[in-house]
């Protein structure tokens, strides 16, 4: 028979392996195709990461009724300019849509943390968030400009 902490760390797993394919895909609106500026990379992994502490919270102490966004707009207005490039409004919906779907899962997630129905371990919370936030780290590093051009320090 399953014990609640087994069903808490198998439940725990799937969920978070799920943000984690959902962060995979992401990942790929990184490649040359997509246009982004640096203000809607830096506003899509503040959030992600300000969502997961939120969620841990939930397993700090007494949890009440989740009330954790499940849906991620970007703050600034959508280009539908003429003028605006497909690649970035198809960048901003794809993006918006996957974010949405990291924050539906990080709900089912925190789902978990009731007490009554599941047991967990400061350590097993511990483990589960840090992977989180490594992972948010992990793919946020493909958003970053790569060196082009090396110049030499200053001369002393």
């Amino acid at each position: 028979m399953e014990t609640r902490n087994d069903k808490f760390r198998r439940l725990a797993e799937l969920r978070l392996s799920r943000i984690f394919q959902t962060m995979n895909l992401i990942a790929n609106l990184s490649a040359p195709q997509y246009t982004y500026t640096s203000k809607e990379i830096d506003e899509l992994f503040n959030t992600y990461q300000k969502l997961g502490e939120e969620g841990r919270m939930y397993f700090k102490g007494p949890t009440s009724f989740n009330e954790m966004p499940s849906k991620f707009t970007f703050s600034g207005p959508i280009s539908v300019a003429p003028d605006a490039s497909t690649s970035h409004v198809r960048f901003q919906r794809l993006a918006e849509k996957r974010m949405s779907r990291v924050f539906r899962d990080l709900r089912l997630l925190c789902n978990l943390s009731v007490k009554s129905n599941y047991t967990y371990s400061d350590n097993e919370i511990e483990e589960l968030f840090k992977a989180y936030a490594d992972k948010g780290h992990e793919i946020s590093a493909l958003f970053t400009p790569l060196t082009q051009e090396f110049h030499f320090k200053p001369k002393d």
